[in-house]
C-alpha cells in the first residue's frame, strides 16, 4: 500500500510539473543593438511588461484579476461543484451526507456568484474612475 501511494505521489507530482516543461517558452534570439559608449549611463537592456496591460493602474489590476484570479477561482469553483456532485453520488442515501453535498454545492455557488460579483465590481469601478478622470 506505501509503494502503491509513493507511484501515485510521483505521478501527481509530474503531471502538475507537465505544463511546466511543455508549455516553456523559448526565449527570443537577442536583438543586435549598439554597444554604449564608455562612460555613458545607457543601459542595452529593455524590460518589457509582463502583464501586457497597459502602465497605469486600472490595467494593472484589470489585468490581474483577469489573467491571474479569475482563471484561478473559475476553474477551483468548477472543481468544487464536481466535488459536491461527486459526494452526491457516494452519500449512497445517507441523509447526513447529503445535506454535506449540499452545503459543498450552496457554497459553490456562492463562490461563483462572488467570482462574477467582483469581475462587475471592477468593471464599474474601473468606468467610474475613467470618467472622473475625463
Amino acid at each position: 500500500m506505501n509503494k502503491i501511494k509513493k507511484i501515485f505521489s510521483v505521478m501527481g507530482f509530474l503531471v502538475m510539473l507537465a505544463p511546466v516543461i511543455l508549455l516553456a517558452q523559448t526565449m527570443p534570439a537577442p536583438s543586435t543593438t549598439q554597444s554604449p559608449t564608455p562612460g555613458s549611463t545607457q543601459i542595452g537592456a529593455k524590460i518589457d511588461n509582463p502583464f501586457n496591460g497597459g502602465n497605469d493602474l486600472m490595467a494593472l489590476i484589470r489585468v490581474i484579476l483577469s489573467n491571474i484570479v479569475m482563471p484561478i477561482a473559475a476553474v477551483a469553483v468548477v472543481v468544487w461543484i464536481v466535488w459536491a456532485g461527486f459526494q452526491f453520488v457516494l452519500a449512497q442515501g445517507n441523509p447526513k451526507k447529503i445535506d454535506d453535498a449540499k452545503k459543498n454545492l450552496l457554497w459553490s455557488l456562492i463562490g461563483a456568484g462572488i467570482l462574477l460579483g467582483a469581475a462587475a465590481i471592477s468593471v464599474v469601478v474601473e468606468n467610474t474612475v475613467r470618467a472622473l478622470m475625463n
